[in-house]
């Protein structure tokens, strides 16, 4: 459901919050159009590939101040690799658009994918070099699996109070679960052996985010500013629980597998080898003024204020003791640039 993908190179995040500050990717997800469409499309090819998928869009009133988006699809295909665990996804998203009045709009959207694929280790150092194996072969167990559920909520509303002032609210839920089983291979000695373990991967990562900002251009006498300002909430939660078959262990070798010699044991009844979980909570504020001293010069100018604070918990399992980390830190990051436009096509800034 792309509809086109932003990036926007640099320090952002003066505007958007905690991000990395290489810069933003903004994936654009398609909305709901004002005419009726639909689309169903079937995708098939090698490795048992099959695809279908559909896209329904259009009005749901009769005055056209409410419209709807669904993108559904679902796959299912072989892996490259010899895993009797195939390859599954189930996509849904579904959006609403709500035109509440000539000035103020409403869109909420969903988005569920259901996927389970191989847990693939992939390839393995023998000596020096990389193993002579087959490129299909699994150095695991075939039943290898890794199964994720990810589920995103939110909403964006608008309001413009006139033609020079606007103001913006959008929210965002993500959830991510992913459970896996695998065995994790030991050691490869010169001849191909291996000693493993079975080991097992719950871990879950919950973020909730809320942007609230307010646009306006006015003039001060010849000078032309387009201000901004506005507040971020941010919270990241990651709970983790990974387990360790510690018996019987899992002998094998890569140049001659025998799979399935040893049953793979009961989640629960796996040694818990590592359970923790790290949470981040952040608030921001911030104000900017977009300057045009000239046609093709511009002046920005801005202060954010940002509070972040981070806790880190280790229970206490087999190979990790307890403890718990915590970290408060607040700075003010100033900002102020300068855009010079030699050409229209051109915009050096600095």
């Amino acid at each position: 459901n792309g509809e086109t993908i932003e990036v926007l190179k640099g320090p952002a995040s003066f505007v958007f919050g905690s991000v990395e500050p290489g810069g933003v990717i903004n994936f654009v997800t398609e909305r709901p159009l004002s005419e009726p469409s639909y689309e169903l499309d079937l995708r098939i090819g090698n490795q048992g590939l099959i695809e279908p998928s559909l896209d329904l869009s259009g009005p749901l009133t009769e005055d056209g101040r409410l419209h709807y988006r669904l993108n559904v699809l679902h796959r299912r295909e072989d892996y490259f690799r010899d895993f009797t665990t195939d390859v599954t996804r189930t996509f849904i998203a579904p959006v609403i658009s709500w035109q509440i009045s000539d000035n103020t709009d409403l869109t909420v959207s969903l988005e569920y994918v259901d996927s389970e694929t191989p847990s693939d280790l992939g390839l393995v150092a023998v000596g020096d070099g990389i193993a002579d194996i087959p490129f299909e072969r699994v150095l695991g167990e075939l039943d290898d699996f890794n199964q994720t559920e990810l589920i995103r909520v939110g909403y964006d509303f608008e309001h413009r109070f006139s033609d020079n002032w606007q103001f913006r609210n959008a929210f965002r839920f993500t959830s991510f679960d992913l459970s896996s089983a695998f065995l994790n291979l030991g050691i490869v000695d010169p001849a191909g052996d291996t000693i493993s373990n079975f080991f097992f991967s719950d871990q879950e990562n919950n973020n909730l985010e809320l942007q609230t900002n307010m646009v306006g251009e006015f003039n001060t006498g010849a000078i032309e500013h387009t201000l901004l300002f506005g507040f971020d909430y941010f919270r990241y939660a990651n709970p983790r629980l990974d387990r360790i078959s510690l018996f019987p262990f899992v002998t094998n070798n890569i140049f001659n597998p025998v799979y399935g010699t040893v049953p793979r044991p009961e989640r629960a009844a796996a040694t818990p080898a590592f359970d923790s979980e790290n949470s981040v909570e952040a608030y921001g504020i911030y104000i900017q003024d977009q300057i045009e001293l000239a046609d093709n010069l511009l002046l920005l100018a801005g202060i954010r204020y940002e509070t972040v604070r981070q806790e880190l918990v280790n229970n206490q399992t087999l190979f990790v003791p307890a403890s718990v980390r915590t970290f408060n830190e607040a700075a003010f990051s100033p900002r102020l640039g300068v855009v010079y436009q030699p050409i229209e096509e051109l915009s050096l800034y600095g």
